[in-house]
């Protein structure tokens, strides 16, 4: 054997080496779950915080400097904006509990400015102690953050109303049986 061959038989013997090793790789090792969103016709993902600040795709970031969030009102504006507080009560048995209530919510208006179905990735902040009292519920919620998707076609407009609820319980107050009229008296 001369030394082309030697060198030919030593490649063909490490490209088989590392077919078999890949071919033997192990069977627990898990493939990452596959959401779609590299298909042709998947609909482009459109992430926007709870300011209607249109965020970067955390999947695709872009190279070199750093992406920030920016705002489009084209794109994302909010409408009824307002917070409101309100005391809650409720009987039970012989004590009355009640509780302050915190809401705030706000009304996303998205358009949907492209030639093609868009899927809008609406990212709102839930503080620890606020829950999401709103008409759709969120999907999921990652870590303090609640996410809601909201489809829409080409030129479309679409409303997504999300409200966050804080209650407060006050001071339970013991309700005593009221003293009843001698039977044969009137009370006023």
């Amino acid at each position: 054997m001369d030394g082309t061959k030697a060198i030919s038989a030593l490649c063909l013997a490490g490209v088989l080496a590392s077919v078999q090793a890949m071919a033997q790789q192990a069977p627990d090792t898990a493939r990452p779950a596959y959401d779609g969103s590299d298909s042709p016709n998947a609909p482009r993902r459109i992430y926007i915080d709870q300011d209607c600040r249109i965020e970067p795709d955390p999947a695709h970031p872009l190279p070199g400097k750093k992406a920030r969030p920016f705002s489009d009102s084209a794109i994302c504006h909010l409408e009824s904006v307002s917070q409101s507080n309100h005391i809650e009560e409720k009987i039970a048995g012989d004590e009355l509990y009640r509780n302050r209530v915190h809401i705030a919510e706000q009304e996303f208006v998205l358009q949907n400015i492209t030639e093609g179905q868009v899927l809008f990735i609406v990212q709102v902040a839930v503080s620890a102690d606020w829950t999401v009292d709103s008409d759709p519920q969120p999907v999921s919620t990652e870590g303090d953050i609640a996410v809601f998707p909201v489809y829409a076609d080409a030129g479309q407009i679409v409303r997504l109303h999300v409200g966050l609820r804080h209650t407060q319980p006050l001071k339970t107050k013991f309700i005593g049986a009221k003293s009843q009229a001698p039977q044969g008296t009137a009370g006023n």
